[in-house]
Protein backbone atom coordinates (compact mmCIF):
# COMPACT_ATOMS: atom_id res chain seq x y z
CA UNK A 1 0.00 0.00 0.00
CA UNK A 2 1.45 3.42 -0.61
CA UNK A 3 0.30 6.19 1.41
CA UNK A 4 -1.74 8.75 0.54
CA UNK A 5 -0.89 11.65 2.91
CA UNK A 6 0.74 12.07 6.20
CA UNK A 7 -2.31 10.68 8.44
CA UNK A 8 -1.64 7.50 6.39
CA UNK A 9 1.46 7.03 7.62
CA UNK A 10 0.97 7.18 10.72
CA UNK A 11 -1.59 4.51 10.81
CA UNK A 12 1.24 2.39 8.48
CA UNK A 13 4.03 3.80 11.36
CA UNK A 14 1.31 2.57 14.12
CA UNK A 15 0.32 -0.90 12.67
CA UNK A 16 4.71 -1.89 11.75
CA UNK A 17 4.80 -0.80 15.70
CA UNK A 18 2.27 -3.88 16.47
CA UNK A 19 3.94 -6.18 14.46
CA UNK A 20 7.35 -5.80 15.90
CA UNK A 21 6.09 -5.92 19.36
CA UNK A 22 4.19 -9.12 18.50
CA UNK A 23 7.87 -10.28 16.92
CA UNK A 24 9.40 -9.26 20.26
CA UNK A 25 6.71 -11.26 22.79
CA UNK A 26 6.05 -14.03 20.76
CA UNK A 27 5.80 -15.78 23.87
CA UNK A 28 3.38 -13.72 25.97
CA UNK A 29 0.00 -12.61 26.33
CA UNK A 30 -0.75 -10.54 22.56
CA UNK A 31 -4.41 -10.22 23.32
CA UNK A 32 -6.63 -7.28 21.20
CA UNK A 33 -6.39 -4.70 24.11
CA UNK A 34 -2.82 -4.93 24.75
CA UNK A 35 -1.54 -4.70 20.67
CA UNK A 36 -4.78 -1.75 20.89
CA UNK A 37 -2.54 0.24 23.60
CA UNK A 38 0.40 -0.32 21.70
CA UNK A 39 -0.51 0.78 18.85
CA UNK A 40 -2.79 3.47 20.81
CA UNK A 41 -6.53 2.76 18.76
CA UNK A 42 -9.16 1.76 20.65
CA UNK A 43 -9.77 -2.10 20.64
CA UNK A 44 -12.74 -1.96 18.68
CA UNK A 45 -11.03 0.33 16.00
CA UNK A 46 -7.70 -1.49 15.90
CA UNK A 47 -8.80 -4.85 15.09
CA UNK A 48 -10.79 -3.23 11.64
CA UNK A 49 -8.06 -1.24 10.90
CA UNK A 50 -5.31 -3.86 10.88
CA UNK A 51 -7.34 -5.70 8.75
CA UNK A 52 -7.74 -3.34 6.23
CA UNK A 53 -4.26 -2.35 6.26
CA UNK A 54 -2.51 -6.06 6.41
CA UNK A 55 -5.41 -8.54 4.95
CA UNK A 56 -5.64 -10.55 7.87
CA UNK A 57 -7.58 -10.56 11.39
CA UNK A 58 -4.74 -9.59 14.08
CA UNK A 59 -6.13 -13.22 15.44
CA UNK A 60 -4.82 -15.20 12.79
CA UNK A 61 -1.43 -12.60 11.82
CA UNK A 62 -0.68 -13.93 15.72
CA UNK A 63 -1.74 -17.22 15.35
CA UNK A 64 0.14 -17.42 12.02
CA UNK A 65 3.50 -15.83 12.83
CA UNK A 66 3.53 -18.50 16.18
CA UNK A 67 2.93 -21.40 13.88
CA UNK A 68 5.77 -20.84 12.01
CA UNK A 69 8.18 -19.71 14.63
CA UNK A 70 7.24 -23.38 15.77
CA UNK A 71 8.28 -24.83 13.14
CA UNK A 72 11.30 -23.72 12.51
CA UNK A 73 12.57 -24.88 16.75
CA UNK A 74 11.40 -28.38 15.83
CA UNK A 75 13.58 -28.33 13.49
CA UNK A 76 16.45 -26.41 14.73
CA UNK A 77 16.46 -27.82 18.48
CA UNK A 78 15.17 -31.58 17.78
CA UNK A 79 16.42 -32.38 21.16
CA UNK A 80 13.86 -30.24 22.97
CA UNK A 81 10.47 -31.80 23.73
CA UNK A 82 7.59 -30.73 21.93
CA UNK A 83 5.48 -29.35 24.96
CA UNK A 84 8.60 -26.81 25.63
CA UNK A 85 8.46 -25.24 21.97
CA UNK A 86 4.60 -24.95 22.18
CA UNK A 87 5.09 -22.84 25.82
CA UNK A 88 7.80 -20.63 24.48
CA UNK A 89 5.46 -19.86 21.40
CA UNK A 90 2.46 -18.61 23.45
CA UNK A 91 0.65 -21.84 23.84
CA UNK A 92 -1.00 -22.59 26.97
CA UNK A 93 -0.87 -26.46 26.33
CA UNK A 94 0.33 -28.89 23.97
CA UNK A 95 -2.76 -30.41 22.87
CA UNK A 96 -3.70 -26.55 21.91
CA UNK A 97 -0.45 -26.13 19.85
CA UNK A 98 -1.11 -29.91 18.43
CA UNK A 99 -4.19 -28.77 16.78
CA UNK A 100 -3.39 -25.78 15.45
CA UNK A 101 -0.13 -27.09 14.29
CA UNK A 102 -1.52 -29.30 12.13
CA UNK A 103 -4.65 -26.91 11.22
CA UNK A 104 -1.84 -25.07 9.09
CA UNK A 105 0.35 -27.67 7.89
CA UNK A 106 -1.85 -30.80 7.25
CA UNK A 107 0.58 -32.64 9.18
CA UNK A 108 1.32 -34.08 12.93
CA UNK A 109 4.30 -31.98 14.56
CA UNK A 110 5.54 -35.01 15.14
CA UNK A 111 5.29 -36.56 12.05
CA UNK A 112 6.63 -32.94 10.87
CA UNK A 113 10.00 -32.93 13.01
CA UNK A 114 10.86 -36.57 11.96
CA UNK A 115 9.49 -36.24 8.19
CA UNK A 116 12.09 -32.97 7.74
CA UNK A 117 14.91 -33.83 10.16
CA UNK A 118 15.32 -37.30 7.67
CA UNK A 119 15.18 -34.84 4.65
CA UNK A 120 17.46 -32.40 6.12
CA UNK A 121 20.23 -35.85 6.53
CA UNK A 122 20.07 -36.71 3.30
CA UNK A 123 22.99 -34.83 1.90
CA UNK A 124 24.59 -34.69 -1.81
CA UNK A 125 20.72 -34.04 -3.24
CA UNK A 126 21.20 -31.79 -6.25
CA UNK A 127 18.37 -29.88 -4.50
CA UNK A 128 16.41 -30.42 -1.55
CA UNK A 129 13.28 -32.05 -1.68
CA UNK A 130 11.82 -29.90 1.39
CA UNK A 131 9.22 -27.97 0.25
CA UNK A 132 6.60 -25.67 1.61
CA UNK A 133 7.07 -27.53 5.27
CA UNK A 134 10.47 -26.92 5.96
CA UNK A 135 11.51 -23.76 7.75
CA UNK A 136 10.97 -20.80 9.81
CA UNK A 137 11.81 -17.62 10.35
CA UNK A 138 15.12 -18.56 11.50
CA UNK A 139 15.77 -21.84 9.65
CA UNK A 140 17.95 -21.16 6.16
CA UNK A 141 19.43 -24.35 6.05
CA UNK A 142 18.75 -26.00 2.39
CA UNK A 143 21.05 -29.14 1.85
CA UNK A 144 22.32 -29.14 -1.84
CA UNK A 145 25.57 -30.08 -3.57
CA UNK A 146 28.07 -27.02 -3.91
CA UNK A 147 30.69 -27.40 -6.52
CA UNK A 148 34.30 -26.36 -5.74
CA UNK A 149 33.97 -22.72 -5.95
CA UNK A 150 31.45 -22.23 -3.32
CA UNK A 151 33.28 -24.98 -1.19
CA UNK A 152 36.09 -23.20 -1.52
CA UNK A 153 34.74 -19.62 -0.35
CA UNK A 154 32.93 -21.33 2.78
CA UNK A 155 36.68 -22.25 4.20
CA UNK A 156 37.80 -19.16 3.65
CA UNK A 157 34.90 -16.28 3.56
CA UNK A 158 32.84 -17.90 6.66
CA UNK A 159 33.78 -17.57 10.35
CA UNK A 160 32.06 -16.94 13.95
CA UNK A 161 32.21 -13.12 14.95
CA UNK A 162 30.68 -11.24 17.52
CA UNK A 163 28.93 -8.55 15.73
CA UNK A 164 28.16 -5.48 17.63
CA UNK A 165 24.52 -4.29 17.57
CA UNK A 166 23.09 -1.96 14.74
CA UNK A 167 20.78 0.90 15.24
CA UNK A 168 18.39 0.95 11.82
CA UNK A 169 15.55 3.13 10.46
CA UNK A 170 13.32 0.62 8.10
CA UNK A 171 11.06 0.66 5.74
CA UNK A 172 9.09 -2.23 5.28
CA UNK A 173 8.79 -5.03 2.16
CA UNK A 174 5.88 -7.86 1.98
CA UNK A 175 6.74 -10.17 -1.06
CA UNK A 176 8.91 -11.22 -3.50
CA UNK A 177 12.45 -10.71 -2.06
CA UNK A 178 13.07 -8.80 -5.51
CA UNK A 179 10.94 -6.37 -5.41
CA UNK A 180 12.18 -4.46 -2.38
CA UNK A 181 13.94 -1.95 -4.27
CA UNK A 182 11.16 -0.35 -3.93
CA UNK A 183 11.59 -0.07 -0.36
CA UNK A 184 14.85 1.05 -0.43
CA UNK A 185 14.08 3.82 -3.00
CA UNK A 186 11.49 5.13 -0.64
CA UNK A 187 13.64 5.16 2.63
CA UNK A 188 16.30 7.05 0.46
CA UNK A 189 13.83 9.51 -0.60
CA UNK A 190 13.07 10.19 3.24
CA UNK A 191 16.70 9.93 4.42
CA UNK A 192 18.45 12.48 2.54
CA UNK A 193 16.90 15.41 2.72
CA UNK A 194 17.65 14.41 7.03
CA UNK A 195 20.97 14.13 6.22
CA UNK A 196 20.73 10.65 7.28
CA UNK A 197 22.71 8.99 3.70
CA UNK A 198 26.57 10.22 5.14
CA UNK A 199 27.77 7.50 2.80
CA UNK A 200 30.52 5.46 3.38
CA UNK A 201 29.59 5.57 7.32
CA UNK A 202 26.14 4.89 6.60
CA UNK A 203 25.87 1.56 5.45
CA UNK A 204 22.57 -0.74 3.97
CA UNK A 205 20.78 -2.97 5.54
CA UNK A 206 18.06 -5.59 4.90
CA UNK A 207 16.69 -7.76 7.42
CA UNK A 208 14.68 -11.06 6.98
CA UNK A 209 11.69 -11.56 9.14
CA UNK A 210 10.14 -14.54 7.54
CA UNK A 211 11.55 -17.43 5.87
CA UNK A 212 9.06 -18.50 2.42
CA UNK A 213 9.10 -22.03 3.28
CA UNK A 214 7.05 -21.60 5.86
CA UNK A 215 5.70 -17.97 5.24
CA UNK A 216 3.53 -17.56 1.84
CA UNK A 217 6.13 -15.43 -0.55
CA UNK A 218 3.22 -12.81 -0.58
CA UNK A 219 3.51 -12.79 3.11
CA UNK A 220 7.14 -12.83 3.96
CA UNK A 221 8.61 -9.71 5.13
CA UNK A 222 11.45 -7.85 5.07
CA UNK A 223 13.31 -4.69 6.27
CA UNK A 224 14.53 -2.20 3.83
CA UNK A 225 16.82 -0.33 6.79
CA UNK A 226 20.06 1.71 6.87
CA UNK A 227 21.79 2.26 10.14
CA UNK A 228 21.57 5.60 12.13
CA UNK A 229 22.17 7.72 15.14
CA UNK A 230 20.05 6.13 18.47
CA UNK A 231 18.81 10.00 18.37
CA UNK A 232 17.24 9.65 14.78
CA UNK A 233 12.95 9.96 15.53
CA UNK A 234 10.90 7.42 13.02
CA UNK A 235 8.35 8.53 11.53
CA UNK A 236 5.05 7.21 9.41
CA UNK A 237 6.37 4.48 7.82
CA UNK A 238 9.58 4.60 8.57
CA UNK A 239 10.27 2.58 12.13
CA UNK A 240 13.06 2.21 14.38
CA UNK A 241 14.44 -1.41 14.23
CA UNK A 242 17.32 -2.70 16.73
CA UNK A 243 19.56 -5.46 15.48
CA UNK A 244 21.48 -6.69 18.93
CA UNK A 245 24.79 -7.28 19.52
CA UNK A 246 25.55 -11.22 19.38
CA UNK A 247 27.83 -14.30 18.08
CA UNK A 248 26.51 -14.62 14.14
CA UNK A 249 28.25 -16.79 11.32
CA UNK A 250 29.44 -14.12 8.90
CA UNK A 251 30.34 -14.34 5.17
CA UNK A 252 31.84 -12.55 3.52
CA UNK A 253 31.14 -12.21 -0.41
CA UNK A 254 31.08 -10.03 -3.70
CA UNK A 255 29.10 -10.98 -6.10
CA UNK A 256 26.59 -10.53 -8.64
CA UNK A 257 22.69 -10.35 -8.12
CA UNK A 258 22.51 -14.36 -9.64
CA UNK A 259 24.81 -15.34 -6.87
CA UNK A 260 22.21 -14.72 -4.02
CA UNK A 261 21.05 -18.04 -3.37
CA UNK A 262 24.32 -19.73 -3.85
CA UNK A 263 25.88 -17.62 -1.19
CA UNK A 264 23.09 -18.17 1.53
CA UNK A 265 23.08 -21.93 0.46
CA UNK A 266 26.76 -21.90 1.29
CA UNK A 267 26.09 -19.96 4.49
CA UNK A 268 23.43 -22.31 5.62
CA UNK A 269 25.30 -25.92 5.14
CA UNK A 270 28.50 -23.88 6.24
CA UNK A 271 26.44 -23.36 9.78
CA UNK A 272 25.32 -27.11 9.77
CA UNK A 273 28.69 -28.20 9.56
CA UNK A 274 30.01 -26.19 11.66
CA UNK A 275 28.85 -27.53 15.75
CA UNK A 276 26.27 -24.23 16.00
CA UNK A 277 22.65 -23.92 14.69
CA UNK A 278 20.71 -20.82 14.55
CA UNK A 279 19.98 -18.70 16.95
CA UNK A 280 16.42 -16.81 17.89
CA UNK A 281 17.45 -13.43 16.43
CA UNK A 282 16.64 -12.09 12.37
CA UNK A 283 19.61 -12.99 10.06
CA UNK A 284 20.58 -9.76 7.56
CA UNK A 285 22.85 -9.21 4.86
CA UNK A 286 24.96 -5.68 5.18
CA UNK A 287 26.28 -4.14 2.84
CA UNK A 288 29.42 -2.22 1.71
CA UNK A 289 29.03 -1.32 -1.76
CA UNK A 290 26.63 0.18 -3.77
CA UNK A 291 26.76 -2.41 -7.07
CA UNK A 292 26.62 0.71 -9.26
CA UNK A 293 29.76 1.68 -8.01
CA UNK A 294 31.54 -1.61 -8.23
CA UNK A 295 33.91 -1.70 -11.70
CA UNK A 296 31.53 -5.48 -12.36
CA UNK A 297 28.39 -4.24 -10.56
CA UNK A 298 28.83 -6.97 -7.96
CA UNK A 299 27.65 -6.51 -3.76
CA UNK A 300 29.78 -6.33 -1.45
CA UNK A 301 28.32 -7.71 1.53
CA UNK A 302 28.22 -9.75 4.55
CA UNK A 303 25.55 -12.38 5.05
CA UNK A 304 24.84 -12.69 9.36
CA UNK A 305 23.01 -15.66 10.41
CA UNK A 306 22.77 -15.54 14.19
CA UNK A 307 24.07 -19.13 15.82
CA UNK A 308 24.29 -20.28 19.49
CA UNK A 309 26.38 -24.12 20.20
CA UNK A 310 24.45 -27.03 18.80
Amino acid sequence: MIPKNKYQKEYIFRINKVVDYIDANIDKSLSLDILADVANFSPFHFHRIFTAFTGETLNNFVKRLRVEKAAGLLLNEPETPISEIAYYCGYNSASVFCRVFKDHFKISASSYRERMLKELSKIGQTESKIDKLNGSSNDYIRIVELNEKWRKLMKTNIEVKEMSALDLIYCRHIGQYDKIGKAYEKLFKWAGPRGLLNFPETKTVTVYHDDPKVTDIEKVRQSACITVDKNVKPEGEFGKLNVPAGKYAVGHFEIDVTEFEQAWNAMCIWVSESGYQPADENPYELYYEDPEHHPENKFVLDICIPVKPL
